[in-house]
């Protein structure tokens, strides 16, 4: 199976695929489309399980509820570097700056 989502994505990228015509959906009828396709690749019967199979559980050790936000000024070249990596990366700059803080903090608590 994953052979045949690899061949499609490997013509995608090249632009080889063509659109069907009348298969096009906009508006309420995409995201309709959407809901399904997800639910059919996930096997969820909500959305609400679709939600929770992307997003995942949070790590062992964690209680679930609101993550607080740590704020910090940094210059613009660095910004600029974090968000250039994170596009090179298909990823959030949160993502990266969670990643990096963690690193940080993991590095200066010596036993």
């Amino acid at each position: 199976m994953t052979d045949k989502y690899d061949d499609l994505a490997a013509g995608a990228e090249r632009g080889d695929l063509t659109v069907k015509l009348g298969t096009v959906r906009r508006g309420e009828a995409a995201a309709a489309a959407a809901r399904s396709a997800l639910m059919d690749a996930t096997g969820a019967t909500t959305e609400q399980e679709v939600v929770q199979i992307a997003v995942g559980r949070p790590p062992a050790g964690t209680k679930r509820g609101p993550s607080p936000v740590v704020r910090a000024r940094v210059p613009q070249a660095l910004k600029d570097r974090v968000h250039a990596l994170a596009e090179r990366e298909q990823r959030d700059e949160s993502d990266i700056v969670r990643e990096a803080v963690a690193a940080y903090v993991k590095l200066r608590e010596v036993s």
